[in-house]
């Protein structure tokens, strides 16, 4: 009986540690045509530029992606990497370059998404970023000109919190019946 106890022990302290102790949390900045592209393909997987090979090569299942839409100025989406990166020339995305075809994916899951006009704006939220500290407040958006970025955990957690938050208050403001609607019901008369 002892020696089972025992055995357990061991077998237990030689599990491999949790992912979330050595996950990666990136952001992704593109255009709202590529990010529209990926949108319509039910945000399952997500092409980098060849630039970003070497960055890609690091992406492992567990993952984190935060989405920041550079001409939009906000962030609209997380998502969880689902696979290795792996290679495929098909063109889905638009590019500038016709030879540009995004060939280092990896395939996603969104997490949490907010509704095309409600990202949240990264004006408001960027300039509490700790990944920004080191850029002049106002120049903060000349740090996500390069498409993909290692952010620290506590960003992507915050910003993602946010978006929590940002659709818990949509989804209370879908329920509430505006000030005109209530009021037009409550002059209503019976029946009418």
């Amino acid at each position: 009986m002892r020696r089972a106890a025992l055995s357990f022990w061991v077998d237990f302290h030689s599990l491999p540690l949790p992912k979330a102790i050595d996950m990666n949390y990136w952001m992704l900045s593109l255009r709202s045509a590529v990010f529209i592209v990926t949108r319509d393909q039910n945000f399952t997987v997500q092409g980098f530029t060849r630039r970003q090979k070497r960055k890609t090569d690091r992406m492992e299942p567990g993952d984190r992606l935060l989405f920041y839409v550079k001409d939009w100025r906000g962030f609209p989406l997380t998502a969880t990497v689902n696979s290795t990166p792996f290679e495929d020339h098909t063109p889905i995305w638009p590019s500038r370059r016709p030879e540009e075809t995004y060939p280092y994916r990896v395939r996603i899951r969104a997490a949490v998404g907010l509704p095309d006009d409600h990202f949240l704006d990264a004006l408001q939220i960027a300039p509490r970023m700790e990944y920004l500290r080191r850029w002049p407040p106002e120049r903060w958006p000349l740090a996500f000109e390069e498409e993909l970025h290692l952010l620290p955990r506590r960003d992507f957690e915050f910003i993602e919190g946010e978006m929590r938050r940002a659709r818990r208050k949509l989804g209370r403001a879908k329920r509430r019946p505006s000030a005109a609607t209530s009021t037009a019901e409550r002059t209503a008369a019976p029946g009418s």
